[in-house]
């Protein structure tokens, strides 16, 4: 029995070890400078908001359309253009195209830079 709580020291022990000469997770990519969200530090209100903003900054700069990417931390919801009058002017009908065009194009480099990111 002895030997049993002797080994379940030693497992604390090294625990408690590894976890005081573990190097702090910083990240890869130097553009968001070591910017980690830490639950356990007497200021994680503060360094969850900064970053977030130094990936909302990454983001919005490296993503064609990233500004769109992060924003309240909740999908980006897209507006359909509505459909014209059936008796709309060709001139409001292809405007009407031009923009559903414009709507899907976003729609899709928006969900390419959710997988991506």
């Amino acid at each position: 029995m002895s030997s049993s709580t002797s080994t379940s020291k030693g497992n604390n022990k090294n625990a408690q070890n590894t976890r005081e000469n573990a190097k702090k997770f910083t990240g890869s990519n130097q553009n968001i400078k070591g910017k980690i969200f830490e639950v356990n530090s007497k200021d994680a209100v503060h360094q969850f908001a900064e970053t977030l903003k130094a990936i909302a900054d990454y983001v919005s700069q490296e993503y064609k359309h990233g500004s769109d990417m992060i924003e309240n931390l909740e999908d980006y919801h897209f507006v359909r253009p509505t459909n014209p009058d059936p008796n709309a002017h060709h001139f409001d009908i292809e405007s009407w195209r031009k923009q559903l065009n414009l709507y899907w194009k976003c729609r899709g480099v928006y969900e390419d830079n959710k997988m991506t990111l």
